[in-house]
């Protein structure tokens, strides 16, 4: 693709003109119908999106996302993600993986990757949120990727942290003070101990006085011109000397002073003696610089922050509130907070003075706010005591961050999941609609109940799924989806917090649902007096294996089958097949026993 040919072209239109029939996903018209609506809702989004379509991850993304790739657009759409993305592939191709083949959510805040996009290699950070773009049967034919670059913020806070760790080291050492007393007209100075050392100068120079070009020497040479010219003006003036400078240590370390002192005259008005002190101010000088730093970090920094008095009286407001909320500092500093605050959030501002009083820290929540222009903003809120020198919380500090694109992202994401689960449930009505129509003429109504309790129970298990933006699911939560329809009374249910894959709970849904079945037709839920005991617990062996047991009791004297029904061998092909377990269904008297040894998939694994 000539990059310079498409300037200033939308990426819409690049996608409209693109020759799709090049590329391993074939013509547009093609598509499956998921992946066309998947870059519909993306295109006209104002949060950075990329798909990855497809086995080679042909790379789709909107107007929002190209600049965080910098040069690599618009050469890297349309082509496979492995092209443009090589400095990294090592590292995104597992997660989309994750994804495609295991049909994953994958997410993380502030995830760092290292990527060239302005010819040489960065450290960015993003928050991602990796998702399966499924077809009409469930399958996973690419990857939606909602991105928002956090790089600025993280080496803003990376810098404050570092800056806050000196500044604390600086403010835990003390100064060192030295005297002095320059005699004028013969040029010997005496000082003490402290000052000596200061200068680098020997003990025995201190109370025997030494010239003073011994000390001046060590004096920065940048500073010792402006030194020795206060010097002169104090003796011809009078004025007191105060002057800050540097010393240059013997192994080249470098520390501050401040100096202190007046010229001293004799009966006829001559200068006789300059007599003062020296006081190390090193850490000081160093805390003000830290702080300096810790001011223009927070200064410059994209999130908005703010701080209050006790009365939520603005004190403080950065750039990124501006940014933000839309008000100068000029605008708001010295008025209350709850200029922000939309009239349904009147009381939160008391709820967070009374936490701040106590000396607690408001963890990061989120919540709403208004801007100048009267419009709601969605944040994410985090507030600190603020307190004097003395410990007492004198205000509060806050930080807001912009979650606006995030929120917009998770409405995207529950577009796309009501419309899978629509498909999906079109899909099941009309395989259902058809098997009817077949089962009419020649089946017993028995079969067709049976088929369609089956049919249900497998939609019933892509609604938990999708409600769980098909991540998975827990065991528990599973059970009692699976056991809806039955009375629950009858069973004890018993095992760990387990989270299941997709694939698992799709195949421990078919074959629960057939014990419990064949358990009301034959066994022990067919009697009121009947009941189940289904437990399972994980093995953390070479493979994390699942055993699960599935145990009658209390039902009608149970005699062992002529043949195996269909349920038996559906049992024992669901679960064999797509987990590599084994199945035992024995028939003891008292009640039927199913017994499930199944391997859990690994990360990454269908």
């Amino acid at each position: 693709m000539d990059v310079s040919a498409w300037s200033g072209v939308t990426t819409a239109e690049l996608i409209a003109s693109y020759d799709w029939a090049s590329t391993s996903l074939g013509p547009r018209a093609t598509w499956p119908r998921c992946l066309s609506f998947a870059v519909d809702l993306m295109l006209p989004s104002a949060s950075q999106i990329v798909l990855f379509l497809g086995e080679d991850f042909i790379a789709v993304y909107n107007d929002a996302y190209a600049p965080t790739i910098g040069n690599k657009h618009p050469s890297a759409l349309g082509r496979p993600a492995r092209e443009h993305w090589a400095e990294l592939w090592n590292d995104l191709e597992p997660l989309l993986q994750r994804v495609l083949k295991g049909g994953e959510t994958v997410s993380a805040k502030d995830r760092p990757f290292q990527i060239e996009r302005h010819g040489f290699l960065e450290n960015v950070f993003f928050d991602i949120s990796y998702s399966p773009i499924r077809d009409e049967a469930g399958t996973v034919r690419g990857v939606i990727c909602i991105v928002s670059e956090t790089t600025d913020r993280v080496l803003a806070q990376q810098a404050l942290q570092q800056s806050q760790e000196r500044l604390a080291f600086a403010l835990e050492a003390s100064g060192t003070l030295g005297t002095f007393d320059w005699h004028i007209k013969t040029d010997i100075l005496y000082s003490d101990l402290r000052f000596a050392a200061m200068f680098g100068v020997p003990a025995k120079s201190a109370d025997g006085g030494a010239k003073l070009s011994e000390y001046l020497h060590v004096i920065h040479p940048d500073d010792r011109e402006r030194v020795w010219s206060a010097i002169q003006r104090t003796i011809t003036s009078g004025t007191r000397y105060i002057e800050e400078y540097r010393l240059l240590g013997s192994d080249g370390s470098v520390r501050w002073v401040e100096a202190r002192g007046e010229c001293l005259y004799d009966a006829e008005g001559l200068p006789d003696r300059f007599p003062g002190a020296v006081v190390d101010i090193t850490e000081r000088k160093q805390a003000e610089a830290t702080l300096g730093r810790v001011a223009a970090i927070v200064a410059s920094s994209h999130d908005a922050i703010l701080g209050i008095d006790l009365d939520t009286t603005i004190t403080d407001w950065n750039e990124g509130a501006t940014q933000l909320y839309g008000f100068l500092a000029e605008e708001v500093i010295g008025k209350p907070v709850t200029i922000l605050l939309p009239q349904d959030r009147a009381d939160e501002e008391r709820a967070i003075l009374r936490r701040i009083r106590a000396g607690e820290r408001v963890e990061p929540y989120e919540t709403k706010r208004l801007r100048k222009d009267g419009s709601i903003v969605d944040v994410s809120l985090t507030v600190s005591p603020v307190r004097d020198a003395s410990g007492k919380i004198v205000g509060a500090s806050k930080i807001a961050r912009d979650i606006s694109a995030r929120k917009e992202a998770e409405k995207i994401q529950r577009v796309l999941n009501g419309e899978l689960q629509h498909r999906v449930k079109n899909v099941l009505a009309t395989v259902r609609a058809i098997a009817m129509q077949t089962f009419r003429d020649g089946t017993s109504k028995t079969a067709r109940d049976l088929f369609e309790s089956r049919l249900l129970s497998l939609a019933r298990a892509h609604d938990l799924l999708t409600a769980e933006g098909w991540s998975g699911a827990e065991m528990s939560v599973l059970i009692a989806d699976v056991l809806t329809p039955f009375v629950l009374e009858n069973f004890d249910v018993e095992g760990p917090e387990l989270r299941l894959s997709p694939e698992v709970v799709l195949a421990f849904s078919l074959a629960l649902h057939e014990l419990a079945t064949n358990a009301a037709k034959y066994g022990a839920l067919s009697v009121s007096s009947g009941r189940v005991q289904i437990k399972w617990t994980v093995l953390d062996d070479a493979r994390r294996r699942l055993l699960l047991t599935w145990r009658e009791y209390g039902g009608p004297r149970v005699e062992p089958p002529t043949r195996r029904g269909f349920g038996s061998r559906m049992i024992e092909g669901v679960l064999t097949s797509k987990l590599g377990g084994k199945v035992e269904i024995t028939y003891e008297p008292t009640g039927v026993v199913c017994h499930i040894d199944a391997l859990m998939p690994e990360d990454g694994e269908p």
